[in-house]
């Protein structure tokens, strides 16, 4: 059966799960509607060629300054997502046998006598294993929490385009 330590690092592991599985959500949630949305770049054909009135001035600027703004905000949500699901290398110092990079790089010899190691002093590994995955998982939260309120001006820039392009 799993020990305290066993059961936190699982927890903390199942929770970077998560947060993954959500920043790809929204990543294709994202993308389908910029999709659909790049076909309202065709209502700045209909002021290509035609004198502006005051009016048509302004609905053209409008326009271009809510479709700049929505392109950053739109930028800015998928760099924080990517950050989200970006994976994580170890810092430099003790190998371990749980970080699968440190593991490829050595002989089943090696392994072993990791193993061996690790065995008896299995507590202190995990222990490790949970602060590094902690970190991990506070990381991916800010970001997570960070492209989530993102959302917000992105879909008000988005429906600022539409209906500054509609009216």
């Amino acid at each position: 059966m799993f020990n305290k330590a066993d059961k936190s690092l699982l927890s903390i592991q199942e929770q970077i799960n998560k947060f993954d599985n959500k920043a790809s959500s929204l990543i294709t949630i994202v993308g389908i509607v910029f999709a659909l949305s790049l076909g309202i770049l065709d209502t700045f054909n209909q002021f290509a060629g035609i004198e502006l009135t005051v009016d048509l001035q302004l609905k053209f600027s409008l326009l271009i300054i809510f479709s700049i703004f929505y392109f950053i905000s739109f930028t800015v949500e998928l760099v924080f997502l990517i950050l989200v699901i970006y994976p994580r290398k170890k810092k430099e110092g003790q190998l371990s046998f749980t970080y699968y990079m440190d593991v490829a790089g050595l002989s089943k010899e090696q392994i072993k006598e990791l193993l061996q190691e690790s065995e008896a002093n299995s507590l202190a590994a995990t222990i490790n294993q949970i602060s590094i995955n902690a970190k991990i998982c506070k990381q991916k939260h800010r970001f997570l929490v960070i492209a989530i309120w993102i959302l917000i001006p992105l879909f008000a820039f988005m429906f600022s385009v539409f209906f500054t392009a509609i009216l």
